[in-house]
Formats: structure tokens, sequence, C-alpha cells
């Protein structure tokens, strides 16, 4: 699964390579720590052209009761996308891409969980595969009707949620799962949504990057979503016998 991730890094020239249409790329403060419920930057579709905006981690479906409901949609299995009520049509009309330059898992042993961050060797940000939705909140009791064709912005979720799937090897010490990174030279595929024929958004999804990864421990700061600085990323020591050290990057400290 994908739990917590980081956007740390400046993602304006990956964004100018999608072709995002607006007058300027906005700026994204730093994040080293988000957390679902939390406020992202996602790439999207709108009008048929690549658009960048700030979304709800967890989905919510637009036919929702509450928003409790994004609450367990943080991650959608990439294996039932296309069976499952709760995603399907935003599989197929609402895909999108979530910059980033990391995630975090934990490895538990004997009762301790040590989080662990995982990024590309290289250092380079990247996009996980997403799906987005778009939930008009339901008029408050006593609320009069208005004449607008559209909700008030106040009255509007935007939410994603990210896709994993099987974990490789170099993640399989740590969790089953890991979510989808779409290869850049894919993005147009995923997010590309006006022929209803295609199924080159199938094909990003089933080639996924695979590059080499640098994984290692860091402090359980991380495990507090009110704690987002650079503190988050730094490496720590820990009991490297414990651990498996074999299969961390070349940060972590022994």
């Amino acid at each position: 699964m994908c739990g917590r991730y980081t956007a740390a890094k400046d993602f304006g020239e990956l964004i100018k390579l999608m072709g995002v249409v607006m007058a300027r790329v906005p700026f994204f403060a730093p994040r080293y720590n988000i957390a679902p419920t939390q406020l992202a930057p996602v790439i999207f579709h709108d009008h048929n052209q690549p658009a960048v905006k700030l979304m709800r981690w967890g989905l919510i479906p637009s036919w929702a009761k509450d928003e409790s409901v994004g609450n367990a949609l943080i991650n959608a299995r990439s294996e039932t996308i296309e069976s499952r009520t709760a995603v399907r049509e935003a599989f197929k009309h609402r895909r999108c891409l979530i910059p980033a330059d990391s995630f975090y898992e934990w490895q538990e042993r004997d009762g301790k969980r040590q989080p662990f961050r995982v990024m590309l060797k290289s250092g380079e940000p990247f996009c996980f595969a997403g799906l987005w939705d778009r939930r008009v909140k339901p008029p408050a009791v006593g609320k009069f009707d208005t004449d607008l064709d559209e909700a008030p912005a106040s009255e509007t979720i935007e939410s994603f949620t990210i896709i994993t799937r099987a974990a490789n090897a170099a993640i399989a010490p740590l969790h089953d799962r890991m979510p989808v990174i779409i290869a850049p030279n894919h993005y147009g595929w995923w997010l590309k949504d006006d022929d209803a024929r295609s199924e080159s958004h199938k094909m990003a999804l089933g080639h996924p990057l695979e590059e080499p990864l640098k994984i290692y421990p860091v402090s359980d700061l991380v495990n507090s979503p009110k704690t987002d600085d650079p503190r988050c990323i730094e490496p720590v020591r820990i009991d490297r016998d414990f651990f498996e050290r074999q299969w961390w990057g070349d940060e972590g400290e022994s």
C-alpha cells in the first residue's frame, strides 16, 4: 500500500513537460510527510488538457453519502479497478498523476515498527498512477436553493486515490504492495481520454517505471501526520541486523 509520501522537490519542470495549460505553473510548498485527508498536487485532464491543482487524498465517489468513504479509498488495487464500484468509472474517465519524490513504508518485527523512505536511486521526482473524482456536498439543512448552474466551490470536494500493485523484489521485504509509478513516456497515455476505444491507459498501467531504488531508515517522526519538515527524510541509525540491512539503499547509516 501507500499511506505516506513526499513531494519535497520543485515539480515545475516535471509539470511543464506534460504541457499543463496555465499561464504559470503554481508553486507548491515542499511536503515531507503527506498523509490521507490532506491536500496534495494532482495532474489531471480538464477540458481535454492537462492541468494541476490541489486535491484531497482519499477518493470520495460522486455518489458517496458522506466524506468518510474516502478514508478507505486512499489506495486502489490495480487488479480490481475495472470491477470495483467505487473506482470503476474513475478508471475509465478520471485518471490522474500524483507528483512525488518518495514514499514511506514500515517494517514490523517483534512489535517494533521501523519506517523506511523509498525513492528512485537517481533522486529524480516521479508520478504515481492515480484516480480522482468530484463530489458535490448536498445542501445544508435549511439552505435555500440558488439559480447557480454549478455548486459553489465550497460545496465541492475533489479527491484522489493512489493505485497500487504487487511489490517488486526491492519492496517485498517491507510490504507486499507498492504504488504504481508511471513511466514518464507513458504520462500522456495515462491521462488521455479523448478516444473511448483506446486502451493506452491500460498499457501505461501494465508497464510501470522499473528503476533502481534507494531505501533507508528514517525517524519515527513520520508516524505523526502533524510532522512535515526535512527531519522526516533524514537517515537514522537502527539495528542493521534486526531490520535486514542488505536490501537498504546506500544512504542508510549503520
